[in-house]
Order: C-alpha cells, then structure tokens, then sequence
C-alpha cells in the first residue's frame, strides 16, 4: 500500500472520529432548541385558536428590552406589528379560501408546551385567535415561520378538532395542512394515522444532533459487539427515554410552580454526562491495558522465535539431508505462524461485551427527556387525552429507537470491513482505545453545557 492510499485511510478514520464527537457535543441550539416551535390547536365552528411557542429571534422587532422572551406590555405596544406579521407567516383559511381575522395577545400563564419548550431567554409563547363571520367545514393552516436556512427547523403541532387529536409536524418542506371537518368521536383510523405521524416524527427527529447515536457509535466500534448487543442497547436506550418523558411530564404537570422543566434538564444532563464519562473513562483504561498487554505478548514471541531459528541453523550445519529436512519444516512453521499473526491483528480484539455495560450506557442515553417528545405527551394531556398522549410518546420513542437499532446494527456488521484495512496501519490498532476516549470527551462536553446552563439560572 502506497503512502498517498495510507493517508486516505487515516484521513477517513479521523473525520468519521470527529463527526461522532461532533455529534455527541452538539450545543442545545443545534440540538433541540433554537430550531424547533410548539403549537396548540384547538378548532371551532367559527374561531380557532392557536398558542404557540416560538423562538423570539423571528420577531425580535418586538423585543423591545432584549432580553430573549415578549412580555405582556412589549406584545401589547407591538400588537399591530405582531398582528401583520403573523398573519403573513401563519395563515388559517376556509375552505374557500377566506383568512380569518387574526387577533394576537400574550398568553395568561405559561401553557405546558411552553413549560417544556421553553429554554432560557430562547422563546415566546403567544395566543392566536383566528374567527370567522360563518361556520367553516374545513381549515387549511399555511405555516411558514422558520429560521432561515435552518434545515431542521420544525413546529410540533396538536390539533383538536370535534373531540379528535392530531399531530403534524411543519417543516420547510412541509408547510401546508388541511383539516377536514370534524368527524366527533375517535375513529381507529385516525389513531393509527397519529401513531404513525408520531413514529415518523421520532425517527425524523432522531437525525438531529445528540439522541444518544454518537454514544452508541464509538461504543460499538470498539467493542466486540454482535446484533443482539445493538438491539438490547437501543432497547435500553427507548425505555429509559419513555419513563424519563413520563416523569417529567408528571412534575410539569403537578409541581410545575416549583420545579421547572427548563431548570430539570441541565441537572439531568450533568449526571447523563458524568455516568458516560464515567462509562468512557474505565473503557478506555482497560481496552489500553488490553492493547498494550498484546503489544507485550506479541514483541515476547518475536523474541522467542529468533532465539529458536538461531541453535537450529548452528547445530544443523553438520548434515545436507538432516538440515534439509529442518529447513523445510522450520518453513512451514514459520509461514504458518506469520500468517496467523496478521489475520489476528486485522481487527482490533477486545474483551466481550458486558450486559452490565450495555444497561449503565443505554440509560445514561436516554436518561434526559427530548423536548420534542415532552411536548407531545403534555399538549395531549392538555387537550384532555391522556391515553391516546402516552400511546403517541410510546410511537415516538419506538421511531427514535428505530433510528439507532439501525445504526447500531450497521456499525455492528460494519466492523468486518476492517478485516481488510493493513495491519501496519496502527490507527486501526488503536481504535478501541479512540472510540473509549471519544466517549469520555462526550461525556465531559455534556458536562460541561449541563453546568453552563446550571450557572445562567
């Protein structure tokens, strides 16, 4: 192998490296916050009546003081502004095209959407009022405020409509809803359309930044993993992120004037942060004693190899028929033990996989709640659907986890693609010892945001 294919290797081993670190210290705003809204829906014959929670950067026009959120007097000296303004951005027409008339004000109290959307100084939550002279048989919501050029901005929207819940998600590349006319009762094709949509929506959200794929990427990696290990890990990982959503929605819910979710998250996110560094730390001290007790074990044998080959060629020298027949097996054996030695050096050989293991790192992934899946389960229980707001969380939860049973199964089998990479390239060698180390870095840069986030309250 020429130097110029060598560098290539190395070169793609290290950007796949930076791109799981990347991945796993990916900021808030990257992650869930600055890019995501929440909105409430609740339809009538003639008014319809929207809350939505936003980022305050799209109408910073209001915000007179700065300070990251519109009060009550700031949307009330700007409510002409706001008004034009939205109404551009989010319009709600009949079914013959007529806008309703749009009335904006502050919201009384934080709703439990805002409650769990809500990041420091981030959004604002505001009150919509959309009415109509007559009865409407059926609305279509143009939604198109995003930040630009932000390919992962969303709006997570709950509608209810005649006793039936619906959840959209609004994207740049989904702005468009229609609703038809309320149908009254729950209709199982309507459930299962929003487990779907929800399930969708978890898998789609679990492609952003953080979700845990970074932790389980440089674990498996570097370990001796096989499917089973992947799908117990991302099982692991789905259940602790289903209770951890439940819990926090019920102190939302019943402590919400004491405890704040906002305030829960940072603390959440520093013990995650501390168990996979943890996790990382003692992976990385013993795959190094490992490695180096096979670089020990492997130099001992060379050693002892030569001081054979040595007393045989000097002792043998007497006889042409004697040393023929050492020369000919000495080679045989000689070939046979090289060629072992190569093929066992072409992947990384590590001690088994531990279920203990597996459990401690599939908890501390899912241990902090995804907001977007808070938000699904408070805005149902607000709406009055408890049942059918635990069945969505448990729809998301299976699309988040769907997305890394998926990767871990790929990097799983992936692996056997390192049989082929030379032995000389020590990269290779080392790459249990790098994967334990990027997870340590994981967990210290979750750490360290936990505690920022900790000191701005």
């Amino acid at each position: 192998m020429n130097n110029k294919t060598r560098r290539l290797i190395t070169l793609g081993l290290l950007t796949c490296f930076a791109l799981v670190v990347w991945l796993g210290m990916a900021s808030p705003s990257q992650a869930h916050w600055a890019d995501m809204a929440a909105a409430e829906v609740l339809v009538g014959e003639r008014h319809t009546q929207m809350t939505l929670t936003f980022p305050t950067g799209l109408a910073a026009f209001a915000d007179s003081d700065r300070n990251g959120q519109l009060s009550a007097s700031e949307v009330a000296e700007h409510r002409l502004e706001l008004r034009n303004f939205l109404a551009q951005q989010i319009r709600i027409t009949d079914t013959d095209n007529r806008q309703g008339t749009l009335t904006v004000k502050a919201t009384d109290g934080a709703t439990v959407s805002s409650s769990a959307l809500t990041a420091p100084n981030t959004h604002s939550t505001l009150t919509l009022n959309y009415a109509w002279a007559a009865p409407v048989k059926g609305l279509t919501i143009y939604y198109d405020l995003f930040l630009p050029e932000v390919s992962t901005a969303s709006c997570l929207t709950t509608i209810l409509q005649a006793g039936q819940l619906k959840t959209f998600v609004f994207t740049p590349n989904r702005r468009h809803l229609a609703i038809a006319p309320g149908l009254g009762d729950y209709t199982l094709g309507g459930i299962l359309l929003a487990i779907a949509g929800a399930l969708a929506w978890g898998a789609l959200h679990s492609m952003s930044p953080g979700h845990g794929k970074s932790i389980v990427g440089a674990y498996l990696v570097g370990e001796r993993a096989t499917a089973k290990h992947a799908l117990f890990l991302a099982l692991v990982t789905t259940v602790t992120h289903t209770i951890g959503v439940f819990a926090l929605g019920i102190v939302t819910l019943f402590a919400a004037n004491y405890i704040l979710p906002e305030q829960l998250y940072p603390w959440l996110s520093l013990v995650s942060g501390l168990m996979v560094a943890a996790i990382g730390f003692n992976l990385f001290r013993s795959r190094f004693k490992l490695n180096r007790n096979r670089r020990s074990a492997h130099s001992h044998h060379g050693h002892s190899h030569h001081a054979h080959e040595h007393p045989h060629d000097h002792a043998h020298g007497h006889s042409h028929d004697h040393t023929h027949d050492h020369t000919h097996g000495h080679a045989h054996g000689h070939s046979h033990d090289h060629g072992h030695t190569s093929s066992h050096s072409h992947v990384p050989s590590d001690q088994p996989v531990t279920w203990r293991s597996l459990l401690a790192l599939g908890i501390s992934g899912g241990l902090v709640p995804c907001p977007a899946a808070l938000v699904l389960l408070l805005s149902s229980i607000a709406l009055g659907n408890v049942g059918i707001g635990l069945l969505l969380l448990v729809a998301f939860s299976v699309g988040l986890a769907g997305v890394l049973t998926g990767l871990g199964l790929l990097l799983v089998y992936a692996k056997h693609l390192f049989k082929r990479v030379p032995t000389h390239l020590r990269l290779v060698k080392f790459l249990p010892v790098i994967s334990a180390v990027g997870i340590t870095l994981i967990g210290f840069g979750i750490s360290a945001r936990a505690l920022v986030q900790i000191s701005a309250f």
